[in-house]
Parts: C-alpha cells; sequence; structure tokens
C-alpha cells in the first residue's frame, strides 16, 4: 500500500469515528450522542478521549432523564453538572463547553447543580462565568430551585453572590414561598435574614399561607415571630394549619387539628377591647351547611366529634383560601374518598361534585377526576 493510500485510509477511518461519536443513539425516549451518555455516567477518561481525539460539538443537545423528567435540549455540561460529576464538568469547561448553555426550558448547567444539591459544581461553575441570574421558562431562577429542593448552603451562596430574594417565578412565587411550602424553615430564616419580602403569589397566598396549608408547622411557628406578620395574619394562617391538619391525606391529625383550631379562637378572644371575629360565608351544603365555631365554648362543644371537626375544618379553609384557590378541592376530594371506603356514597358524592365544582370555577380539567371518581 502506497503512502497516498495510507494517507486516505487514515483519514476515512477517522472521518469515520468522527462520525461515529457525533451519532444519536434513540433508547427508552432519550436522544444521546456518546459523549453526553460518558458525560451523564460520569466517565471523565472517555470525555477527555472523545474530546481530545475526535473533537466533536461540545454543544450538541440530546433527551436525557433524570428523576423522572425528561430534558429535552440537554448538552453534555448539563448532563455532567445534573448528574453530579465535577471532574467531568471541569474537563468540558476547559475544553470550552458553553457554561450557559440552556436546555429547551431554559435551563441552564448551574440550574441542574442547585436541583441536585451541588455546591462544588454550582461554585465551580459560577467562578466560570455561570450566570446566577438566568431562568427558565417560568422564570423559576436558581435561588427558587435551590429554595425548593432545600439546599441552604447553595441558597446562602447564591445570595452571598447577589441573587435577587424578590425574584417572581410567573406564578408569582418567591423563592420565600418554595422554601415555606417545602416545610425548610432554615431557608426561610436565611432568605428573610437577605431581604426576602413577604408577598403574594398568583392564588393570593402569602408564603405563611403556603405553608399552612401544606401542614408545614414549624415554618409557620416561625413566620408568627417575625414582627412584620399581623396579629390577624398569625390568626388565619394557625387555622387554617388547624384545619388542614383535619384533612389531609398524608398528614392527617385530628389532636393537632383540634389545638390549632382552640389556640386561633383563643387568640382571638385575647384582647376584649379588640375581638376578632370571623367573616362567615353563607353555608355550603356539601359540608352539611356547617356554620363555623364563633366561641371557645361552641368549639370545646365539638372536640369529640369527628365529622364536626371535618366539616369545620373543610369550611375554615374555603374562608381562609377563597373558592378560587385551586388548593381547595384536594382535601375535599380526600373527605369523600373516607366516606366511600365508609360506604357513605351519598356524602361521598356530595363532597366529590363540589370538589368538581370549585375545579371547574378556576377553569381547571376535570377529565382526571371524573375517571378517579368512576373508578
Amino acid at each position: 500500500m502506497t503512502y497516498r493510500n495510507t494517507c486516505n485510509a487514515w483519514l476515512r477511518t477517522q472521518a469515520l469515528y468522527t462520525l461515529l461519536f457525533q451519532q444519536v443513539v434513540e433508547e427508552d425516549g432519550q436522544r444521546c450522542t456518546p459523549l453526553i451518555i460518558a458525560a451523564r455516567q460520569g466517565h471523565e477518561k472517555v470525555v477527555k478521549m472523545i474530546v481530545q481525539e475526535f473533537k466533536p460539538d461540545l454543544e450538541q443537545e440530546g433527551t436525557v432523564k433524570f428523576d423522572g423528567y425528561v430534558i429535552e435540549g440537554a448538552s453534555s455540561l448539563w448532563c455532567a453538572a445534573g448528574a453530579g460529576h465535577l471532574n467531568v464538568v471541569k474537563t468540558l469547561v476547559k475544553m470550552g463547553a458553553d457554561v450557559n448553555h440552556p436546555t429547551k426550558t431554559n435551563s441552564t448547567p448551574l440550574r441542574a447543580a442547585c436541583f441536585d444539591g451541588r455546591l462544588d459544581i454550582v461554585r465551580y461553575l459560577t467562578d466560570h462565568r455561570g450566570n446566577i441570574h438566568l431562568a427558565n421558562k417560568y422564570n423559576n431562577t436558581c435561588l427558587m430551585i435551590a429554595a425548593y429542593k432545600g439546599h441552604l448552603d447553595i441558597v446562602s451562596f447564591l445570595l452571598e453572590k447577589g441573587a435577587n430574594p424578590n425574584e417572581k417565578a410567573h406564578c408569582g412565587a418567591t423563592a420565600l414561598h418554595f422554601a415555606a411550602e417545602c416545610g425548610h424553615v432554615d431557608i426561610v430564616r436565611e432568605l428573610l435574614e437577605h431581604g426576602a419580602h413577604i408577598t403574594k403569589n398568583e392564588n393570593g397566598m402569602t408564603p405563611l399561607i403556603a405553608a399552612a396549608e401544606r401542614t408545614r408547622s414549624d415554618v409557620v411557628e416561625y413566620f408568627v415571630t417575625r414582627p412584620e406578620v399581623s396579629h390577624e395574619e398569625k390568626i388565619d394562617a394557625l387555622e387554617l394549619l388547624g384545619a388542614s391538619y383535619a384533612n389531609d391525606k398524608d398528614n392527617y391529625c385530628l389532636n393537632r387539628a383540634y389545638m390549632y383550631l382552640h389556640r386561633t379562637m383563643t387568640m382571638r378572644y385575647s384582647d376584649p377591647h379588640n375581638i376578632v371575629k370571623k367573616k362567615l360565608d353563607t353555608p355550603i351544603s356539601a359540608y352539611e351547611n356547617w356554620v363555623e365555631c364563633q366561641t371557645l365554648d361552641e368549639l370545646e362543644k365539638i372536640q369529640r366529634i369527628q365529622n364536626a371537626l371535618h366539616m369545620e375544618s373543610l369550611s375554615v379553609r374555603q374562608r381562609i383560601l377563597g373558592t378560587h384557590n385551586p388548593e381547595v378541592p384536594h382535601p375535599v376530594i380526600f373527605r369523600g374518598a373516607v366516606f366511600a371506603d365508609n360506604a357513605r356514597f351519598d356524602r361521598c358524592i356530595e363532597l366529590w361534585l363540589h370538589a368538581l365544582h370549585l375545579r371547574q370555577l378556576n377553569k381547571v380539567s376535570v377529565v382526571k377526576d371524573l375517571l378517579r371518581f368512576a373508578q
């Protein structure tokens, strides 16, 4: 074989390898190049070999699955950051990978590291021009996702780097909302100490109310010690907390429900010259036309009557959250299911029809609800 033929053969082989390493492999809903696969799996030596020998496009995108989510438009750097492989991240950045390359939903490698709780990767990317202010398509920031996931160290780091604690997602929620509703009291404290404001989201819920609705008692108890929370706001939050305990599928506790309802009723009458009376709504037939208790005596009379406490609490939730709040129907459906389990199908149907009515008021599709009810 002549020298020329040898060179041509070598070039053809190199071209074939280059084409091979740019090839997209599809499996189980994922579309990946060899580089993306190696980066995702943390194979640093393989990543170096592919990049140095075959010089593939470092920004070539794929579709991958992380924690049950399908991520479209993910680069190899995004995959390495999201999977927590610091050495691979360093290799790709040194080779020239774009540290701010976004996915289809505008999620950056930095955001992926914030989600995974990898402060080392967050710090490295930030030191190499990673932009902490870039938000995804929902205007959900790196600070918000770190607060939501409970990563205090990352929240503190981002705040020190100038992240805005009062930035709002399209739903009107701030990082404080996400931390509060997930029960991360240390992050709530950190955000407030860095100037976070207590504001309302698009459903009219403050972080305090969001925490109460999710039965995050530690967060609620912290908020009610804050000077910026009024006496009336404390009453609403603690009362909602109690009412939510009475009809929460995962955190049901009637003892806690009564304790908080009793506590707030006492608070209403703590100042004889300024009694905080309830502004009652029209009784709702699905709640057995229940009229909420207005005095301690009335509340104490129903302490041992489970159904009365359930109806009291459903009424309290709807009054405080409002008819148009999308969080109102969930406990109504749960209470209906409990009635169905006890062969009280008449009460089950009443409550489920009311839940469907609430969904329709909020222009929420009821197809899944109807299917679940039918089953």
